[in-house]
């Protein structure tokens, strides 16, 4: 067996491991919905991933680019989901990567409608670095080339916030639908295969962004799944905790350390109970959004 053949096969078991990886990361994680404005992070900074925006925008039920050319009303959505932000008091950034410019395209999308997504993004960029600025001026654009970049690099050095909201990946039934009644059922079968794959291959990628952000210690919010309801923002807010072991905390490996005596036994038990039962109970998610 030739060197070449072993070091390609040993690049492909690495690249399905790290797909596993932070797969299994993501189930792991726990969330807890909030008002990301009134109750968790206030008038702080946050980031808004762009691609993350638009393939929420994209997402809409409403917006057909598939059968027409909707730019107009895809930036409309966009619009309306920042004045919703900002007149909540929301103070944000958004921040694009053209790494990432394909993750904007939604997975109900067709191989010939991708150039229309792409051409979207670019107007909506050029549409929001114009006229945002010109309204809302705190409101800063930034298009980076990578997340390790030096101008990101930088960016991030000079630019304390308080978390980052983006997409996990997760498709919402109502998109489903619309790929379903969109295609006939010969299409669909031949394309199930490679949209499952894309889909996948979608959701890794945001989840990849999420796990890198949690690894600079950053806080993350999904943009999937929010919510305004009156003066309030909600959203899933992750957190990258997990509990060693069912509530048990270090109070009661101290105390199991302790050398048991009979008359003691009892006192100590109820003691366990208390610690055990008494710890709040967290809800584990292995899809925030619903994917």
């Amino acid at each position: 067996m030739s060197s070449e053949g072993t070091d390609s096969d040993t690049a492909s078991d690495t690249m399905e491991m790290s797909r596993h990886t932070v797969l299994d990361w993501y189930s792991r994680l726990y969330s807890r919905r909030v008002d990301i404005v009134g109750d968790y992070a206030g008038n702080e900074l946050f980031l808004i991933e762009g691609d993350s925006l638009l393939l929420h925008c994209f997402s809409d039920e409403h917006i057909d680019i598939e059968k027409g050319f909707q730019h107009l009303h895809a930036a409309w959505t966009v619009e309306h989901c920042l004045r919703g932000l900002i007149s909540r008091r929301a103070n944000f950034h958004i921040v694009f990567f053209n790494q990432h410019r394909e993750l904007c395209i939604p997975p109900s999308a067709t191989p010939s409608t991708r150039p229309k997504y792409l051409l979207a993004r670019a107007a909506i960029i050029r549409h929001l670095s114009t006229n945002l600025k010109a309204s809302h001026p705190e409101v800063q654009i930034n298009v980076f080339q990578s997340l390790d970049s030096d101008t990101f690099t930088e960016y991030l050095n000079d630019t304390d916030f308080y978390f980052f909201l983006c997409h996990d990946g997760a498709s919402s039934g109502a998109l489903r639908k619309r790929t379903l009644l969109n295609n006939t059922l010969d299409t669909l079968v031949d394309e199930e295969k490679s949209e499952d794959e894309e889909d996948i291959d979608r959701k890794i990628a945001l989840r990849q962004l999420i796990h890198w952000f949690m690894a600079q210690s950053s806080n993350v919010v999904l943009i999937n799944g929010l919510e305004f309801q009156d003066a309030r923002i909600i959203a899933t807010v992750l957190e990258n905790f997990r509990p060693s072991g069912a509530g048990i905390n270090n109070t009661v490996i101290v105390c199991l350390s302790v050398t048991f005596q009979p008359q003691k036994i009892g006192v100590i038990l109820m003691f366990l109970r208390l610690v055990l039962i008494g710890k709040p109970i967290m809800t584990q998610i292995s899809n925030p959004s619903g994917g």
